[in-house]
């Protein structure tokens, strides 16, 4: 089995998607793939030659060894959505997405994964590639309460181009623009995305709980030209 998964770039709305503010994202060409094989243990084995790593562990031992520990995430995820592995498999991860580069090397694998091991469930579930999204930002966010939005999560499940927001509801909306061609440049320089996400989302919620006070009938959602900015620094 082979799953190969898009990565994205942000056309709109960079670092306002976690605060449930509307974004547009399109999936790009370089993509990552995950193949697999079943094992006749309880063993997980995921080879990940690009970095030149191989983690192992077990079905029977999915607490989190380390930071961001997603192949386990997602399984933890897939189990709470009723999924049962008896048994392990093998897997190959590769990518041409460039890692830390702000697009989505590491939601283009997590999706993925979800989609692989769905598939390798003793009781596959047929999930639509919008609940691949949903789970993938479970397992890459909620379960390790992080910063991020839905963004990338969303636009490597569904590929091609989305308006999506999340307040007060999803919404999730296939653009259908004819844009041309983009060339990606990869500056080689390594991005701290959790740090950026961090930094990034407490600024804002920051700056906008100064502009409630000043304005406490408005919300992030409904701030107008009218509202008073000014003294924000004080």
């Amino acid at each position: 089995m082979k799953i190969t998964t898009p990565g994205r770039i942000c056309l709109f709305g960079e670092h306002q998607d976690y605060l449930g503010l509307p974004i547009i994202a399109l999936a790009i060409s370089l993509r990552s793939s995950i193949s697999a094989i079943e094992r006749n243990d309880k063993k997980i084995i995921v080879n990940l030659p690009d970095v030149n790593q191989v983690e192992e562990f077990s079905l029977n031992e999915l607490n989190y060894s380390k930071d961001r520990d997603y192949f386990k995430s997602a399984i933890k995820v897939c189990q709470k959505k009723g999924l049962i592995f008896s048994k392990g498999f093998e897997s190959t991860i590769e990518s041409s997405i460039p890692i830390q580069a702000g697009v989505s090397s590491s939601s283009s694998i997590v999706v993925g994964w979800i989609k692989l091991i769905s598939n390798l469930a003793d009781n596959p579930p047929n999930w639509d590639n919008q609940t691949i999204g949903k789970l993938a930002y479970e397992a890459e966010v909620q379960e390790f309460d992080e910063p991020g939005g839905m963004m990338d999560q969303y636009t490597t499940a569904l590929g091609q181009l989305i308006y999506l927001e999340s307040k007060p509801s999803i919404s999730i909306n296939t653009l259908n623009v004819k844009l041309g061609t983009f060339v990606l440049g990869d500056s080689g320089t390594t991005k701290d995305t959790l740090n950026i996400l961090k930094r990034a989302h407490h600024s804002r919620l920051s700056l906008f709980k100064k502009l409630k006070l000043k304005n406490p009938n408005n919300t992030i959602y409904n701030f107008n030209s009218h509202t008073d900015t000014s003294d924000l620094n004080n």
